[in-house]
């Protein structure tokens, strides 16, 4: 049995409790619900599990980490003061290079990023049912103890051990290679309307293709791409990139093209989407 703690009790959370609450005991704390409070749950926790909001800013320049960062420095002081020695894991999208600057900044080397993959429509069966784990840590100690945490309850889904900036990259990566999916399949649609083609039968002929994936292909009334996750991401990877001094055209391509074609931006209507900042 492990004891397990949540915080930041959202679809990620909630996720995590439906996935592991089976044999184990589980404690959450959320500043926005009846809950435990944090401190209790850093006593009692083997590993806690930080699902809290990384909105982009108001101008679509960057990430605001500054919630993530005062969690974890919160978890840390607590773990500290209570002289216990719970493995922090964080499933909150962060900018590549994060956690290990947390780990440095903080002195608490306990640390994993272990991301997401959840669609919010099904995030309770994407949890349980995942095509695979990520799990990045430098502590092989602890890289080994989150492992078999996941093993121990989902012994089929594969499990990818690396090191945090990897696993970082690896969610962004994945998320705006499929908002580019969408751009695309949406200018593929365009095409088809001028030329007289039924975009739906022509694309059940190219997803025939085994190494085209029948997924992000579908145009909706609103055009583009919304929700949380898709356009944060999206301007977080931009903004990492002109701080490098890399040029991601495609990525900004993309980006700008939706902002063009979406008809409304629901992601500033959404909780945790967007900052104040």
């Amino acid at each position: 049995m492990y004891k397990i703690g949540i915080v930041g009790y959202g679809f990620v959370g909630k996720a995590v409790e439906y996935g592991f609450k089976q044999g184990n005991k589980i404690f959450i704390y959320d500043k926005f619900l009846p809950s435990l409070s944090l401190e209790e749950v850093v006593k009692k926790s083997e590993v806690i599990f930080v699902g809290v909001p990384t909105p982009m800013t108001k101008a679509y320049k960057k990430i605001d980490l500054s919630i993530i960062e005062d969690v974890t420095a919160r978890v840390v002081k607590l773990a500290l003061r209570n002289k216990v020695k719970p493995i922090i894991v964080l499933k909150s999208t962060i900018v590549p290079g994060t956690t290990r600057r947390l780990i440095k900044t903080l002195k608490y080397p306990r640390m994993v990023f272990n991301p997401e993959f959840l669609t919010e429509a099904n995030y309770l069966q994407d949890f349980v049912n995942a095509d695979r784990v990520v799990i990045g840590a430098d502590n092989n100690e602890v890289k080994q103890w989150v492992v078999d945490l996941y093993r121990a309850t989902f012994p089929k889904i594969p499990i990818f051990e690396t090191d945090p900036t990897t696993a970082e990259v690896v969610k962004y990566v994945a998320n705006t290679y499929l908002a580019m999916k969408v751009i695309f399949a949406n200018e593929i649609y365009d095409l088809c309307e001028k030329l007289g083609v039924n975009y739906g039968e022509m694309k059940k002929m190219v997803v025939a293709d085994e190494r085209i994936y029948d997924s992000h292909l579908d145009i909706t009334a609103q055009r583009g791409f919304g929700g949380k996750c898709f356009p944060k991401d999206s301007v977080a990877l931009l903004g990492l990139a002109r701080e490098l001094g890399v040029e991601l055209s495609v990525v900004r391509a993309a980006w700008k093209k939706n902002l063009r074609i979406r008809k409304v931006r629901d992601w500033e209507n959404i909780e945790g989407a967007v900052s104040k900042k």
